[in-house]
């Protein structure tokens, strides 16, 4: 006997948004040391053009871009990169988890 279990097109929906929603991340807090830490580098790669990897949130997933900081505009909030494409890449500040050197 071949048994199909029925069920509602929004039920479906639902299910499938929840299934997807497991997976989601909350944006982290970061600490004294580690705000530092990242002014340090964001700092000092400007003044000496190094290639970074930057870590941030977004729409509830971590992201990484590798770059070279153009400019880090601390009244607008942003910190502009741009990859080995030449594309500029404008990340929120407040979504930066983390920095690397290359």
């Amino acid at each position: 006997m071949n048994e199909k279990s029925l069920m509602l097109p929004e039920h479906k929906a639902l299910l499938k948004q929840w299934a997807v929603s497991q997976y989601d991340i909350s944006m982290p807090t970061l600490d004294e040391d580690q705000l530092q830490d990242i002014n340090l580098i964001i700092t000092r790669c400007l003044e000496e053009k190094c290639i970074v990897e930057v870590i941030y949130y977004e729409s509830k997933r971590f992201k990484s871009v590798w770059g070279r900081i153009l400019r880090c505009d601390l009244h607008a909030g942003n910190l502009m990169l741009e990859n080995s494409d030449s594309d500029r890449i404008s990340i929120p500040l407040q979504f930066i988890k983390d920095i690397h050197l290359q």
